[in-house]
């Protein structure tokens, strides 16, 4: 048996505030979206009978898919409550990799989203088997249900100064 990632589902409270985030400030393209209802609707999720607004988003149009966002309406659903400032047990995040990490920092600001994480930068000077060496610049911000979205890019090590 072999298993490989299909998509980072994301059960929002209000889809349009989620799309805002992933597709208009963070860039991703909706490659899908649709409405189920209905008992079939519920009974994917163990519901009652339900809407579920899906949208399906890529980093571009021909792009495998990166995250779902399901709005689930006309049943009442509990709420989690994140904590703040800081990750908990069993909490998930979503990681993202980019090549414009200043235009995003700039992008989330001017959303006004809250971040966990400013941006920071590290060196990595060893390459491992899963990642490469380099200047890893990070930042963690929340999406609009307070899931940790960590955006990441890896830069090239500036050349150590020859004496």
């Amino acid at each position: 048996m072999k298993l490989q990632f299909e998509r980072f589902t994301v059960f929002c409270r209000d889809l349009d505030a989620s799309l805002r985030f992933y597709r208009d400030t963070l860039g991703l393209v909706v490659v899908e979206h649709k409405t189920l209802e209905g008992a079939m609707a519920g009974g994917l999720l163990q519901l009652p009978a339900c809407t579920l607004r899906i949208a399906l988003l890529a980093a571009d149009a021909d792009a495998p898919v990166i995250v779902g966002l399901f709005e689930i309406s006309q049943t009442p659903l509990e709420a989690l409550r994140p904590p703040a400032g800081q990750p908990a047990h069993g909490q998930a995040a979503l990681v993202l990799r980019t090549t414009g990490f200043n235009a995003l920092h700039a992008a989330l600001e001017s959303a006004g989203c809250r971040f966990l994480t400013p941006p920071l930068a590290y060196p990595k000077r060893s390459a491992s088997e899963r990642s490469p060496a380099g200047l890893y610049r990070e930042m963690i911000v929340y999406d609009p249900d307070q899931i940790p979205v960590s955006i990441l890019q890896i830069d090239p090590l500036p050349e150590e100064a020859h004496t």
